[in-house]
Parts: structure tokens; sequence; C-alpha cells
């Protein structure tokens, strides 16, 4: 809906008033709504209301850190809290391409996460 006094767009309350968002015309009152039709004669469009309904989503949570990413390699690699040799491994490009790789770990015993560079 638009300001009947200056034009500016602006959105109804429940009750159908408006308030301008033009902070210089700061108009509070009913929208006032009437155009010309079809055939000439003004239309009034005051008591016309709209409504959004919202639609139920059902959202899936996925936990990157709760499944083991990587090749399992032994005896290669030792966890630093919990001295496990069985760790999940595997290699990332974090910085730019001219930089080496990062080596990204996880613990299979603990969980634990760290990464060498």
């Amino acid at each position: 809906m638009f300001c009947p006094k200056c034009g500016t767009l602006s959105f109804p309350s429940p009750s159908g008033d408006i308030s301008c968002t033009n902070y210089k015309c700061g108009y509070v009152g009913p929208a006032k709504l009437v155009i010309k039709g079809a055939d000439g004669e003004d239309v009034d469009l005051s008591n016309v209301k709209s409504e959004t309904k919202s639609q139920k989503r059902e959202y899936e949570v996925i936990k990157d850190s709760d499944k083991m990413q990587g090749i399992l390699t032994k005896n290669t690699y030792m966890c630093p809290k919990c001295d496990c040799i069985e760790v999940y491994a595997y290699l990332e490009q974090t910085r730019s391409s001219d930089e080496p790789e990062t080596r990204m770990l996880t613990c299979k015993d603990c969980g634990n996460g760290w990464r060498e560079y």
C-alpha cells in the first residue's frame, strides 16, 4: 500500500491502518485507497485485506562433526588426547593454492580432531 499523503510504500497493520515510513511525512492513519476502475468510476480498496500463510517445513539437521571423515590409518599418527594410534585422516586445501594442504585428523576412539600443517 502507498501513503495517501506522500505516496511512499507503506505496510498496513492488521487493523488496516498504515504508518508512513518516510520520516518527513509521518502519516499514521487509515489507508485511503481510491483508484479509478476500468469504467472510470472510483473503486474503494480500503477494506481489502491480504494475508500470508506460512508453510510448515521439516528440516533435517546434519551435524558433520558426528561422522568420521577420511581414511583410517594405523600406527601413523597418535591422538594427543588419548594416545590412540587409529586415526581418520584426510587432506584439505585451507590456504591459497601455492601453499601445501592441511592434514585433518580425527581420533577413532575419542573423536578428538586436530590438524597438521
